[in-house]
Formats: structure tokens, sequence, C-alpha cells
């Protein structure tokens, strides 16, 4: 097993020193490690990280994202975003930097932000990592009335609204840092404000950790008085050295209030709340320790080595020699930048697979077992990612590169990719309908697992161990692959299906092959009817016919009036592939149907009744609804419960209760049970 480890990931930094998100991308680089490129020259083969706002990078925020992805195309692309985008900035800048920001994090591997509030700008999955609070030895020694604001001077940073909250008021504002680039003008205007205001304002310019220390200690009242919050490091700089920080109101400031307890002054009224501090100054209550930058490179190694985890492709063999050799060589030339493992389940062939330097498990010929040798293989694995290939499809460049990510954003992600067969490599027309009907199964349903294909399938070796891997009672050929997606769904799966993962097989898809017809529907037959016993869902067996597992179960409680219970078991048997599963002993009339049982046996949806109802009829069309609102209902007659129904996806997944309603019979008693079965 090779892979790349997170020492080697390089490090693409843009941008002058002195500016906060240049300095954070380096000083990221020093406590991780790695190799450091600025600017120009070539980027080492493996991961990049970039650290990224928009203004370093580009002209404008579209041509920023460009550069970033040209400059770091064939490369896995980690991210770390600065000053997201917000509303609040203006409409015209939020629409030009909106969607640079949404692409770039839908085109990265690894995408991290600063705060839980910057995370829900995205749709796609962002991690979050705060800022690190460094320590700050900063020797206390506040000159009166001074209020202090950090960092570079640009608008929207707050120094004009504390100017004019303190006109009158005898305090001084104290800027400590410089103006930012091209903000010169903004500098003379806050002067001339001042003026204006009768406010003492001191630019400090640009000034050293050293010099900053000792300015910092001299302030009475930090502030931190940005507009627009997404993230600061000035108030992570105020925080490390032990002080007390007076803020605007923002989403990003309540959040770090309550990671910071007791540290942070959130101000609605900036005069008052300095009047008050500047007359009673706090003094420094210590270091806010525990999160500084070995925290932040552990957390950002822990990522990074999560980018691109071990993979075991487990490929199932059976006296195909070449085929096995055409495979294995197309993993071996993956671009995959982890570990790669490869396994063969030898299927018991006459003849053993070739000597391919893999591992190798073996189980005996008791006919055409795919299913059970890919789960020999799979508890061979040692990767936390399985990817299973059949033994002649062969992966086309960056198949693995193309489906790891998703199973590293969600563990319950099943991915599958485009099995390309016959001459043409072409994709069955069925399968083509398939994804664009679902949005490539974004739009997965409770009969999706039709498109669920073992020879292109990847999944979380976790995950597959959840719920139980593939069936190995499977004899023949076809079907496993969608018995699997049907337990992997309602054991919450996410489906997936990924274009870019490709792979050939010669032979035409099995519609196609040209052998015999009856033998082909021989076949099928043979294949329908091992699936209806084990899929539960109406699409999958015929209704009237009793099946070992039911499609619903219905729990009945010990309705004490007579003939009540009896009467509801009856009609509930009516109303489709259902099981019923009465509290206490089982009804003697029922002791010999084998629906009214005792225990549950796995069944899609279970209902659960508070009153004794009974529908008019098959309840098909109401589980349907169920399963479209989310699998988790509560059954509403008149305003009241009178069962609930959850489905086991849901009940996997977790999830709110969408309330139904639903016309039912109210069973009163006591009834006598010979007018309600004969008419009598």
């Amino acid at each position: 097993m090779t892979g790349a480890g997170t020492s080697q990931v390089t490090h693409l930094i843009v941008g002058p020193d002195g500016h906060g998100v240049t300095e954070y991308a380096l000083a990221l680089a020093r406590h991780t490690g790695g190799h450091v490129v600025r600017d120009i020259g070539p980027l080492p083969s493996g991961p990049v990280h970039v650290t990224f706002t928009d203004h370093l990078f580009g002209p404008g925020p579209a041509e920023a994202v460009e550069r970033v992805l040209d400059r770091c195309a064939g490369h896995p692309l980690s991210v770390s975003l600065h000053d997201i985008p917000q509303p609040q900035e203006g409409a015209e800048r939020f629409a030009r930097r909106r969607p640079a920001y949404l692409h770039l994090a839908g085109e990265a591997d690894l995408v991290v932000c600063n705060s839980r509030h910057e995370s829900a700008f995205f749709d796609s999955q962002v991690e979050v990592i705060p800022l690190p609070v460094p320590a700050v030895d900063s020797p206390y020694d506040p000159g009166p009335g001074t209020v202090g604001i950090l960092g570079f001077i640009y608008p929207g940073k707050g120094h004009d609204d504390l100017i004019r909250a303190l006109a009158g008021t005898g305090l001084e504002i104290r800027a400590l840092g410089g103006v930012s680039a091209g903000h010169e003008d903004w500098a003379a205007h806050l002067q001339d404000l001042a003026a204006e205001c009768g406010v003492r304002l001191s630019i400090t310019g640009y000034l050293s950790e050293e010099e900053l220390a000792v300015e910092m200690g001299r302030i009475a009242v930090p502030v931190c008085a940005h507009r627009h919050y997404s993230a600061s490091g000035s108030l992570m700089t105020w925080l490390g050295a032990g002080r007390h920080v007076l803020v605007s109101d923002s989403p990003y400031t309540r959040e770090m209030a309550g990671r910071w307890p007791g540290r942070i002054g959130i101000v609605s009224d900036w005069r008052e709340a300095l009047l008050q501090a500047a007359a009673s100054p706090t003094p420094p209550v210590g270091a806010a320790t525990g999160w500084d930058w070995p925290e932040v490179a552990a957390e950002w190694r822990s990522r990074w080595a999560g980018l691109w985890p071990a993979v075991s492709v487990v490929i199932p063999y059976y006296n195909d020699a070449e085929g096995l050799r055409r495979v294995v060589a197309a993993v071996r030339t993956q671009d995959y930048p982890g570990e790669v493992e490869i396994i063969i389940a030898d299927d018991g062939s006459s003849t053993p697979p070739p000597e391919l330097g893999c591992v190798v498990v073996r189980q005996e010929d008791h006919g055409f077992r795919a299913a059970a040798a890919r789960n020999l293989g799979a508890g061979a694995a040692s990767g936390e990612v399985l990817a299973f290939l059949d033994g002649d499809t062969v992966p086309g460049p960056g198949y693995l590169r193309a489906v790891v990510p998703h199973v590293v954003a969600d563990r319950r992600a099943v991915v599958v990719g485009s099995r390309l067969t016959g001459p043409e490599h072409s994709e069955p027309a069925w399968l083509r309908q398939a994804w664009s009907r679902t949005g490539h199964l974004h739009r997965a349903d409770e009969t999706s697992w039709r498109f669920i294909i073992s020879a292109v399938l990847t999944c979380s070796r976790s995950f597959f161990g959840e719920f139980g891997g593939f069936d190995p009672t499977f004899v023949g050929y076809g079907g496993e692959d969608w018995e699997f997606g049907f337990r992997a769904w309602h054991t919450g799966a996410c489906f997936v299906h990924e274009p870019r993962a490709t792979a050939t097989h010669d032979e035409p898809d099995w519609g196609h092959r040209g052998c015999d017809p009856v033998r082909q529907v021989e076949e099928k037959n043979a294949e329908t009817t091992a699936l209806a016993q084990r899929i539960t869902h109406p699409s999958a067996r015929p209704a009237g016919v009793i099946f070992p597992t039911a499609d619903i179960a219905v729990a009945v409680p010990d309705f004490r009036e007579p003939g009540v219970r009896e009467i509801v078991i009856a009609g509930w048997l009516r109303a489709g592939d259902v099981a019923v599963v009465p509290t206490g002993p089982v009804p003697e009339i029922f002791r010999a149907d084998p629906r009214v049982r005792t225990v549950t046996r796995g069944e899609r949806i279970r209902f659960v009744l508070d009153r004794p109802v009974v529908p008019a009829g098959p309840v098909a069309d109401l589980v349907d609804r169920i399963c479209a609102t989310g699998g988790d209902a509560e059954l509403l007659m008149e305003g009241e419960v009178a069962a609930t129904a959850r489905t086991r996806r849901r009940a996997a997944l977790g999830g709110r209760t969408v309330p139904l309603d639903v016309d039912w019979e109210v069973i009163e008693g006591p009834r006598r049970l010979e007018r309600d079965f004969a008419g009598w």
C-alpha cells in the first residue's frame, strides 16, 4: 500500500506579509509543515492548500476563483475561506462575490471556514476550524480614556462609527495598525471626521508583534467595531492578551461570545457602552487558553488525513486471469493520493488467480456467489473506504479520486460510477434516464435501489458493516446489488451517481448479450424471485402473496373490549402486504396465520395504533405519502392522533414528525365477531 501523507500538503500562499489572511496562511504552514509556494513556481504533486480571500487572488471575485482553480488543476484542493460574502456588504458587491465563493467551495475537495455562521452560507459540506487565540504578552498600562481598535484601516472596520459615538466625550481613539493599501483617502477622511467631532484620533502605522503588544497594553477599552463581521483576527488577538473586548452585534460575535464566555461584550449603543467601560476599565483576566496554533494545526492535519483515506479495492474473481490483470493494472495507475490496497476475492476458481502482489482470499465453489465473495474481500480490507469493481470492469483514470470525496463528506454515501459496456463503451439507456430523472441520485427515493450497480460501487467500510454488506445467501447471477441498495437505503444511505467515475466492460449489458432467450428469461425470473423474498417494496413482489417479511408492520395494543382487537387485526390484514404484531398473546382465531406474530422482522414501515382504527382499504398510497414527507408521521383523525408511522430509514436517520390526516373507521366495542365476519 502506498499513498501521500499530510506532510506532503503544499501551501500556495498569495498576498503581502502583514495582511491578515496571508499571515494566517504562513502561520498554518509553519505549524503543520509541508512545502510552501509563494505566488508563482511549480506545485509539487499531491494536495494543495489555499488560504483564500478574493481580493488577494484577482481583480474580481470570479477571476480570483478561476486563477485558484487553474493554478491547482490536477491537485486535490483544500481551501480555507475568509471574508465570506454577506448581504450587509451591499447588494452589488454581494452579488459579485457570492457565486464566486460558492463555485470555489463546490470545486474544492476540502472546504473550511472559521465559524458556524459562515458555514451556513454554503450549500455544500463545509468544515469549521475557528481562528486561533495566540497568547500575547501585553504589559497592562492603560492610558485613561483610551479606546483601541486593532488592525488595518479600511472602510467598514468601524473607525468612523466610533468617532461619531465619542463626539464631545473627551475619549481618545487609537488605531493600532497601518492603513490598508488603496485606502489612504479613507484614513484622511477619518482624521477630518475626528476633527469635526472633537475626538482625538491617533494612527500608529504598522507595528511589529512586540510593538503591538505594548500598544495594546496602553489601551483602556479594547473594541472590535466591524460593521459586518465574518471572522476577526483582531478579536482573537485581544482575547490572547486576556482582554475584555467590546464588539458590535452580529451572528459571528454572538457565536464567539458563546465560545469564550465572559470575555466579549456585545454592544447595541456604542456611546453608552464606551463611556461606561472608560469610567471603569476591565483589567486583563488571563489569556483565553486552549486554542492556539498547536490545536488549530492538529485540526487541520486531521482534516487533511481524512481527505484521502486509505481505500481497499475489492475484486471478485472467477477464472478470468486476463481480465483480472487489466483491472489490477488500471487500479495501480490511479492518481489517487491516499493508500490503495487491492483484494482479490476468489469465488472458487478452478485455477487460482495469477500472482499480482495483491491480497487474495478464497471461498469454495458452491455456485455463482459474488455477494459472499465481496463480503469475504471486505472482511480482509484495512482501508476506510471500500471500492468494489468486478473482475472484468476496468476503472478509467481518476476513478478513485472522483468517488472517494463523496464518502469522505458522508460516511453513509453509497456511490455508483458509470459502467460503460459493449464495443461502444456506452451506458444503458435505462440508467442514463435514471441519472437524468433523479439528478444523479440527488433526488433518490424509495425505489432508487434499482440503480445501485455492484460492479462500480464505493462506500465506507464502517457503513458497509453497519447494515451487513451483501446478502451472502444469493446464489446465481444478478440481484444482489439491488438488495444491497434496498437495505443500505433503509439504514440511512445517501445515494450518489458520480459520472466522472467511469469503468469499461467490453461485453454488452446483460439485456443485449444475445444468449438463448428462454435461458435469459429463466435467469431474470430467478433473480426476480430471489429479490421478492428479500425486498419488501411493492415494486419488487406480487400483491396477495405471503412472504417471510411483510412490507408493513402494525402494532396493535391490547384493546380490552370484547372483539375489538380481532376486528382491528382482520381489518389491517386486508390493507396490503401487512404483518400484525399484537400486544400480548395472538388471538386464537389468527394463530395459524403467519402474518400475525409476536415480533417484527425488519418491515419497511411500522404503524403503531393509538386507537382501534381500521383503514377503508389498501394503505399503499398512504405509505408513499409518508415516505415522500420524510418517513415519520402522526396520523390524525379530527385532530387527534390515531396512529404513528415510521419507516426504517427515518428510524436510522432521525428527523421531524409530519402530521397527516386519515379517514379510517374507529372500531367501538364490544363487538360480536359473527356479525362482523358473517353478517349475522
